[in-house]
């Protein structure tokens, strides 16, 4: 909290004071609350203090374990939130070229180097459809079961790169380094819930995904309540997005569609 403003750390102790209130109105347990929100316990302990501002989905998740309304705790997180250091402006968009400059470009890409050139873009743009980085209406449904009724209720059709934030389980596909896909991504996380087995960088077939899930946290206490849906086996299952790549799970938010209810 070092280097906030008086009244920023003012708002993130009053949140922390209410969410304490909250688990100790309840009677539960630190441990007991990190069993069901899956968040660690010196995570928890940090919020409560107000040393640290949670992100909203662990807030929601918090008031609904604590058997409270999140929507009356919103202004509280809102208040605090504002003291986190804001994101630098995005950069501006190159200029234009002019219509000289255009007309020069196009005189260039007409030689034996503009066909290099396009070439090479057109490769591109099949490595990105490739990895599921962009969304094609006519692409085949994936077989079995589950992609047999895409066409039908308008699911989406990318690939989605499993990733582990662990370097040491990044290559080695040990029963120590699995991850797991889920029955239901609004049912905890756990060994009781766990469908299916996948490794650091196993490519899944995803077909769309949500935003309200169970709020999962990754082994560099990172949280996200993101869920995707993929199709493996025939079977609907879920991967947490937690388990897919900062920028991938990005891009992926605007490729799939949102799943329906």
């Amino acid at each position: 909290m070092s280097g906030q403003r008086p009244q920023d750390a003012a708002a993130a102790r009053r949140l922390g004071e209410a969410l304490r209130g909250l688990q100790r109105s309840s009677g539960r347990t630190l441990r007991a609350l990190e069993t069901q929100v899956r968040i660690s316990d010196s995570s928890l302990s940090r919020y409560f203090r107000g040393e640290t501002v949670p992100p909203w989905p662990v807030v929601r998740d918090l008031c609904r374990a604590l058997g409270a309304d999140p929507s009356v705790y919103r202004a509280l997180w809102e208040a605090a939130d504002r003291s986190r250091p804001e994101e630098p402006a995005p950069a501006a968009p190159p200029p234009k070229p002019s219509p000289t400059r255009r007309r020069r470009l196009r005189k260039h890409l007409s030689g034996r180097w503009g066909f290099a050139a396009v070439g090479t873009a057109i490769g591109l743009a099949a490595g990105l459809t490739l990895f599921g980085l962009r969304h094609s209406p006519t692409a085949p449904p994936a077989q079995g079961a589950a992609g047999a009724e895409d066409t039908k209720t308008g699911y989406g059709d990318a690939g989605v790169l499993v990733h582990n934030a662990e370097e040491k389980c990044q290559k080695p596909r040990t029963h120590e380094c699995a991850l797991h896909l889920a029955w239901d991504p609004y049912r905890p996380y756990t060994t009781a819930n766990s469908a299916d087995r996948v490794w650091h960088h196993d490519l899944l077939h995803a077909r769309c995904r949500i935003a309200d899930g169970v709020t999962v946290t990754d082994e560099d206490e990172k949280h996200s309540s993101i869920w995707i849906q993929v199709a493996r086996n025939g079977q609907r299952l879920w991967l947490p997005g937690i388990r897919v790549d900062p920028d991938r799970l990005v891009q992926l938010s605007t490729v799939l569609p949102k799943c329906p209810p």
